[in-house]
């Protein structure tokens, strides 16, 4: 059951029915609770005990820290719930890789070692609810938020089902705050609820799929049948794939989230405005990148133990950021190839930063447009990491990334579509900061907004084509 199927609506409009006809706080909570249970058992129904087990555990820790002065006591639940999360990570995601890892080796020995005949299927979402678990006690151990007393809050905050599955990364201070009472949904809220849902519909049914279906899939599937401009136009359309597919189900959450009046916070900031890769990651996943800062970054000592350290740092954390998204080399060199590019830029900056003339010629336009493209460049090289279907053909793609001496710009083979819902993304990037002067829309009253969104949403949901294709970073 994920958005965007018949199964889900109906899910959701029980849940949202029962949820407001019921009155007292417990109730509704607990009725909340039992829904996001249910959507957990049935998109992943034998690893419900995960987690249960990591809502127990995290809860008695965040308890026990607050319970004593004692610092020892204090780092020792600490470390019992990071190790927790992190071995229940570890085990269903990179238990594979590591076997495989060795079986390689032990080939170098013994060619006749057999391959590995089993396979472990991940929990769903475990790489969010796992991180949102840790900082909670990470937050409680450095007292910036009080221990919830309630298993019932607890739990509903670990588990609330429009963000269960692929995000964002909610922290505790965010969501528990607005748990005190049972928030009242506004008119307001219903809209923007129907706003960002049938947004996140659009960019995930007719942007994401089709470029998927349409030109994606075929060209990363077997490189070697397309020519180079054909591969140039193909790795575009898996960046504009991807932006849409993952934004697209955040955005889907959010949406679903106002209905029961809880506001979750931005994921995407306009990423392909970015003029520098240091900008791209603090608008691309920023409910991960806002994560990997303030819990790996600034522990590891961040900036503060000189230029040396400082770039260790950053190549640190994009490597678990790399690992995090998926147990594959293929993550890890893409968390290096980032960690390098970021320590670079970091570099570059601090050396002409200050400086009149260098100011001056990074403020002009035509050197932003240089960044700008420089930036997507860098972008679109590491994204051929993560889709490529095996090295050869990820150094075919790069190839004709990089082969500036033979740039034609169109092929037979690319579908005319696929310029078209590209440009859908880049428009709703260059007018994004338009968008309440462009889309008079926005400005009716809530309740016309509310009826003109049910209508698309209807309409979308009728006509939509690839209803049932799963959200990419549901695998994460």
């Amino acid at each position: 059951m994920i958005f965007a199927s018949k199964e889900f609506f109906v899910f959701l409009m029980v849940v949202l029915l029962a949820y407001h006809l019921l009155r007292s706080r417990t109730h509704k909570y607990g009725f909340l609770l039992a829904a996001s249970w249910l959507f957990y058992a049935w998109c992943s129904p034998q690893y419900l005990w995960v987690i249960i087990l990591c809502t127990v555990i995290d809860y008695a820790a965040g308890l026990a820290i607050e319970a004593t002065e004692d610092e020892r006591l204090r780092k020792r639940w600490l470390l019992a719930s990071i190790l927790a999360n992190l071995g229940l990570l570890f085990a269903f995601k990179y238990t594979a890789f590591a076997y495989d890892n060795a079986l390689s080796l032990a080939r170098l020995l013994n060619p006749d070692v057999h391959e590995r005949a089993w396979e472990i299927l991940l929990p769903l979402g475990i790489s969010f609810h796992t991180f949102q678990g840790i900082s909670y006690t990470v937050d409680v151990y450095r007292r910036q938020i009080k221990a919830v007393r309630s298993f019932l809050d607890y739990a509903l905050f670990v588990s609330f089902f429009p963000q269960l599955a692929a995000g964002p990364i909610v922290r505790a201070v965010e969501f528990l705050p607005q748990m005190v009472t049972p928030p009242r949904v506004t008119s307001k809220q219903i809209a923007d609820g129907l706003h960002f849902f049938l947004l996140g519909m659009f960019k995930k049914l007719f942007i994401a799929d089709q470029l998927d279906a349409l030109f994606v899939s075929p060209v990363f599937g077997n490189p070697g049948a397309f020519d180079p401009a054909a591969h140039r136009w193909a790795m575009l359309a898996w960046a504009a794939q991807i932006y849409c597919d993952f934004s697209g189900y955040s955005d889907m959450a959010i949406g679903c989230a106002k209905w029961f009046g809880f506001e979750l916070p931005r994921n995407f900031n306009f990423p392909f405005l970015a003029t520098s890769i240091t900008d791209f990651w603090r608008r691309w996943h920023l409910s991960l990148s806002t994560w990997l800062r303030d819990y790996v970054y600034f522990p590891l000592g961040g900036s503060k133990g000189g230029p040396v350290r400082t770039y260790a740092n950053l190549l640190l954390v994009f490597l678990f950021c790399g690992l995090w998204h998926g147990a594959t080399w293929a993550w890890f060199v893409y968390g290096l190839y980032n960690g390098a590019l970021m320590g670079l830029h970091r570099a570059y900056d601090r050396a002409l930063t200050g400086r009149a003339w260098a100011d001056a010629v990074r403020r002009s336009v035509i050197w932003k447009g240089v960044a700008w493209i420089a930036t997507m460049l860098q972008i679109v090289a590491g994204l051929i990491l993560i889709r490529m279907a095996d090295w050869r053909s990820g150094a075919m793609l790069f190839e004709s990334l990089v082969a500036f001496d033979a740039w034609p710009t169109w092929s037979p083979r690319i579908p005319i579509w696929v310029p078209m819902l590209m440009a859908l993304v880049l428009l709703g990037h260059l007018f994004s900061g338009l968008r309440n002067r462009l889309c008079g829309l926005l400005e009716l009253p809530s309740g016309v907004r509310a009826a003109v969104y049910v209508f698309s949403t209807a309409m979308l949901i009728v006509f939509a084509p690839g209803v049932g294709k799963s959200f990419i970073y549901i695998a994460f």
